[in-house]
């Protein structure tokens, strides 16, 4: 049913349908999901009488592996998306691979608050928006956003040295005067593909006039229905703004409904999430996939597993510690750290395959092996802990192997402690750390060359030793050598991570 916003005497509605997704972090196999989920859109949303778009709001690909993300770019071409904004994740491999990656494909890329100079191919491939016209002669202009704190986001800096984004005030001016010039070409619908985060996407919504639908991206928000002062607002001409988000990893998909009026205005709306574990995988996109990847491998059976915690990157994620005590394994460390928005899925009960652990630790850095002072690894857990009070956690807290620790629900770390490999317990001493103490420390690159904020971590000049494997090799070595050992694999919580009033 079709929630009324303005309802007004419309003689002539717009009926429009758009499909839209974000942040599906190269989940290949839930790939698979959405891209039946859009056959269903196209075949039981009515054509006649309805436009129909489909639209991304960016993060499709994920990590540096060609391969994978091979596979995401073709992804939104099989669909029929038109236009996708440019993630931070687009931006994980180096510009010439992202342009190669995309220069034969139909959509369009956008960014608008980016700055590009002639050296970097991307130069012609990102635009600032496109118009969309339909067979009935409606136009729907579109335009892009990359997250502003793209830098910050990113394991190579210098790869994108020839691009700069901009903030989010100037972000903010330069989406109206692009609003403004659609509007002079006759364009009155106006939806912004955003990759800018939920808190951005509402000042936009709010200090802007013009723009109808904000689909938003970048924060993982799972945005359902429409509720004022929630994801709808007003712009400064008083007209009603959508925004919306599908979450992440794949898991859902969007059909945003709308009706407008001759001008441009929305007067009736439908939001609809609906999770893409209803749907069945798609064998062309399966077939793809394995052309590009090769046959996965079977290595083994999970016994039993646990459902993922609400918010994964919050707490203490029994996945995580499975994947943690592979590294931890693999590598021979003392201990090991593990972002927490390294998992992008998680460990089912039965049957595991190579494609399977791909796709819940899809990420491709490379592993590091680095002494750490006792005070190191105390400033990073505590900067971790902290997490809770930002912004959608970010980045969140640090998943462990060879440490437990305790915080409180106000980011404050209260105790750690190191467990050896024999189970002996050493306390750490969190207000006084040691400078002179030092552990082995297994982690993947992105750590130790201090992103996500953890600058304190950034050790890659004294790393012992680096592996080109990264974490799905290790997770397939330990789960072949559990098997191999008798042992049952089940996925718990090891209570690594008490977290307290």
């Amino acid at each position: 049913m079709i929630n009324p916003i303005n309802p007004s005497n419309i003689s002539k509605p717009t009926k429009t349908s758009i499909f839209y997704v974000n942040d599906l972090h190269g989940q290949n196999i839930k790939m698979e999901k959405v891209y039946n989920a859009s056959k269903v859109f196209d075949e039981f949303i009515p054509s006649e009488g309805v436009n129909k778009l489909k639209l991304s709001s960016g993060d499709i690909m994920l990590g540096e592996n060609k391969k994978p993300n091979k596979i995401a770019a073709k992804f939104l071409d099989l669909i029929g998306v038109t236009a996708t904004a440019v993630g931070n994740h687009e931006c994980d491999s180096d510009p010439k691979t992202l342009f190669e990656l995309t220069k034969d494909k139909a959509y369009k890329m956008l960014g608008l608050n980016a700055k590009i100079e002639a050296t970097n191919p991307l130069k012609s491939r990102i635009e600032k928006s496109y118009i969309e016209t339909k067979e009935d002669g409606q136009k729907y202009g579109i335009i892009g956003l990359l997250p502003p704190d793209l830098f910050t986001r990113m394991s190579k800096v210098d790869n994108y040295k020839d691009l700069k984004v901009d903030d989010f005030d100037k972000t903010i001016k330069d989406v109206q005067e692009e609003v403004n010039k659609l509007q002079e070409q006759g364009v009155n619908k106006i939806i912004v593909l955003s990759h800018a985060g939920n808190a951005n996407e509402k000042r936009l919504a709010q200090e802007t006039q013009g723009i109808d639908v904000i689909l938003g991206g970048h924060s993982h928000e799972l945005i359902k229905d429409i509720k004022e002062g929630e994801n709808l607002f007003y712009g400064k001409d008083g007209n009603p703004v959508l925004i919306t988000q599908a979450g992440k990893d794949a898991d859902n998909i969007g059909v945003l409904n709308l009706e407008f009026d001759e001008q441009g205005v929305i007067t009736k709306a439908q939001n609809n999430v609906t999770p893409t574990k209803s749907f069945r995988r798609n064998l062309i996109m399966k077939y793809f996939a394995e052309k590009c990847l090769g046959k996965p491998e079977v290595v083994g059976t999970i016994k039993s597993s646990c459902p993922e915690p609400e918010n994964r990157i919050a707490c203490e994620n029994p996945h995580a510690d499975f994947v943690a005590d592979a590294m931890r394994d693999y590598t021979g460390a003392d201990i090991t750290l593990l972002g927490s928005a390294n998992l992008r899925n998680t460990f089912e009960q039965g049957e595991i395959s190579t494609r399977d652990i791909a796709s819940i630790v899809p990420f491709k850095n490379g592993m590091a092996i680095v002494p750490l002072s006792e005070k190191t690894i105390v400033e990073a857990l505590k900067f971790g802990a902290n997490s809770v009070t930002q912004p959608g956690c970010k980045p969140g807290v640090l998943q462990v192997s060879g440490l437990n620790y305790t915080m409180n629900k106000q980011g404050q770390l209260l105790s750690a402690e190191f467990v050896d490999k024999n189970g002996n317990v050493q306390a750490l001493d969190i207000n006084n750390p040691s400078e002179d103490k030092t552990y082995r420390v297994a982690m993947d690159t992105y750590y130790a060359n201090g992103r996500d904020g953890f600058e304190m971590l950034k050790s890659m000049d004294k790393a012992e030793a680096v592996f080109e494997e990264d974490k799905d090799h290790m997770v397939a070595e330990y789960i072949k050598k559990l098997q191999n050992e008798g042992k049952d694999i089940e996925i718990k919580n090891q209570n690594r991570i008490t977290i307290v009033e």
